[in-house]
């Protein structure tokens, strides 16, 4: 800059640019003629030809020059070493050799370069794809404005515009693409309502998971319950799309619940709901299980269907347990029948829960038979015996520390009595009647899926003893205490079960070394082990205050 030259800001030499603002000059020196300026994105504002020099008015601000002329060729952005300011006069001379020798080693092309993610993008620019390794992309081009397209499988593709104008310096492009989807946030005000994405179940009360970019169709569905659908398109964003969906809607019906005889106690899904005649308010749409049960009646079940809007009339008649009362030494006591019939005895494969004893489950035939609607209890063991060996003492409590051989005794004295061949129950006939006979609901335990409501055991205990018969629940036929009170002896040997299938009257092994023993009792802690298929063994000789005896005949 020269101080002591006030051609920019004296009147008559003085350009104003286009902002009204007073331009900087540059006097170029030099005895050629035919030159020509470009500032770049700042304007040259003016020139003029004058006598040994030119002179060039820019926007204040300039830092670069670029001098061009047909036959020296050009000198592409020159750094002017400074920014210029508004109103001031600067020197440039210009030596034609310095020229010619400059514009000898101009270059007019660039190296681009993309650094890409994902790296197995793929890069377009000036209409030609470029090769990719380990995420970069390179290309030397000459200088100017190109069109560039990135682009990759599931991702949102980038376009745009890029300037190649610094031959002297690379030009870097990092590109990152937008995964072509979103996180999704799927939520509904029940939490126990399934949640499906076009179709298929994502989840409870709220699911989180990556969408690609599209239309979905978004449901809340629950059994009995209205399903609630939203369609919504989702685009890809680097921020969580959340979605709430309204709950499933309810759908009622009713029902009028009958019995013969009357008086009957009505269990619905489970829940107590009152006796016959009933009428029931506002239940859900679709199937219901029924249990209807009266004492001294075989235990009924079924299938209540409930339709929106409709009240359901559904009748039961319930049988009369099939007894014989047996008398001996002033007492009575009761024998149910079972009506024979087939069931797969133990468990299945699949059943995580159970003992490897009770597999592998076979179907099994059986012939008619009676069994005691109770445990033998040491009234009626001390009407026959004349003694009581129970630890225990109580009239109606069962009897215990029977072994398997003092329960023949007290049967072959029994049958002498009553002049019947009663006898301990083989252990299919055991199973049989703990699971209820025909009228099985199919429960864990022996009239029940809750072991308290059906079986004195660990769980309930609040003394360590024996219970009174007959002081929980019954099953399907009426019979008492088979899941838990005192365990009980069956007829046969003890071993694993045989891989036959279909077998008639099975009376176990040939032989063993121990007896079978079945059903929990007052100690049993795991309540598995009250189920109607858990399986134990003993000595026939042992005798324990936890095992007693239930007749067959």
């Amino acid at each position: 800059m020269d101080e002591n030259d006030l051609t920019a800001n004296t009147a008559g030499t003085t350009v104003m640019d286009q902002n009204g603002q007073k331009c900087a000059l540059i006097k170029v020196e030099t005895t050629q003629k035919g030159f020509t300026f470009d500032a770049g994105s700042l304007s040259v504002v003016k020139t003029e030809q004058k006598t040994g020099e030119i002179w060039v008015y820019v926007q204040s601000g300039t830092k670069r020059l670029t001098i061009s002329h047909p036959q020296l060729g050009t000198i592409r952005n020159y750094d002017l070493g400074q920014s210029l300011e508004r109103a001031r006069t600067y020197i440039l001379r210009l030596l034609s050799e310095e020229v010619y020798t400059v514009v000898k080693k101009t270059r007019e092309t660039q190296f681009i370069v993309f650094h890409l993610s994902p790296r197995d993008a793929v890069v377009e620019i000036g209409g030609e794809r470029l090769s990719t390794e380990e995420g970069t992309a390179t290309k030397l081009l000459p200088l100017g404005t190109y069109d560039y397209r990135v682009e990759a499988k599931d991702y949102v593709a980038e376009v745009g515009k890029v300037t190649i104008d610094d031959p002297d310096n690379k030009k870097a492009l990092d590109i990152k693409l937008l995964h072509n989807s979103s996180t999704v946030k799927v939520t509904t005000t029940d939490n126990s309502a399934e949640i499906w994405v076009n179709g298929e179940l994502k989840g409870k009360g709220s699911w989180t998971g990556i969408l690609m970019a599209g239309p979905y169709s978004f449901e809340t569905r629950k059994a009995h319950h209205k399903t609630v659908t939203l369609q919504k398109t989702i685009t890809a964003s680097a921020k969580p799309t959340v979605i709430n969906i309204g709950a499933p809607v309810a759908i009622w019906g009713s029902a009028d619940i009958r019995s013969t005889p009357g008086q009957a106690e009505v269990t619905i899904d489970g829940k107590g709901m009152g006796v016959t005649p009933l009428s029931v308010k506002d239940l859900l749409i679709g199937n219901h299980q029924v249990i209807i049960r009266k004492e001294g009646f075989n235990t009924t079940s079924g299938t209540l269907t409930i339709e929106e809007g409709k009240t359901t009339v559904y009748t039961a008649t319930l049988e009369k347990y099939a007894t014989l009362d047996i008398k001996v030494g002033g007492m009575t006591f009761s024998m149910i029948k079972v009506d024979g019939g087939n069931y797969t005895m133990g468990t299945a494969n699949d059943d995580k829960g159970a003992n490897y004893n009770e597999r592998p489950a076979h179907l099994v035939t059986l012939s008619s038979y009676h069994i005691a609607e109770t445990e033998v209890t040491q009234e009626l063991w001390q009407a026959v015996m004349g003694d009581n060996p129970s630890f225990f003492e109580g009239s109606n409590l069962p009897v215990e520390q029977v072994s398997w051989d003092d329960c023949h005794t007290f049967i072959n004295k029994l049958n002498q009595l009553t002049g019947r061949q009663f006898r301990l129950p083989t252990e299919a006939e055991w199973e049989y009647a703990a699971r209820g006979g025909k009228w099985s609901n199919g429960y864990l335990f022996s009239g029940s899926n809750n072991v308290t409501e059906v079986a004195w055991m660990w769980e309930n205990e609040d003394t360590e003893t024996t219970h009174q018969v007959k002081t929980k629940k019954p099953n399907e036929l009426g019979i008492y205490d088979m899941s838990g009170n005192v365990s009980e002896w069956c007829e046969d040997w003890y071993n694993l079960y045989p891989k036959n299938e279909n077998v008639k009257d099975p009376i176990g092994p040939d032989s063993g070394t121990t007896r079978v023993v079945r059903g929990g009792n007052w100690s049993t802690s795991d309540k598995r082990g009250c189920s109607v298929t858990a399986r134990t063994n003993a000595w026939g000789k042992e005798q324990r205050q936890t095992i007693g005896m239930r007749l067959a005949l």
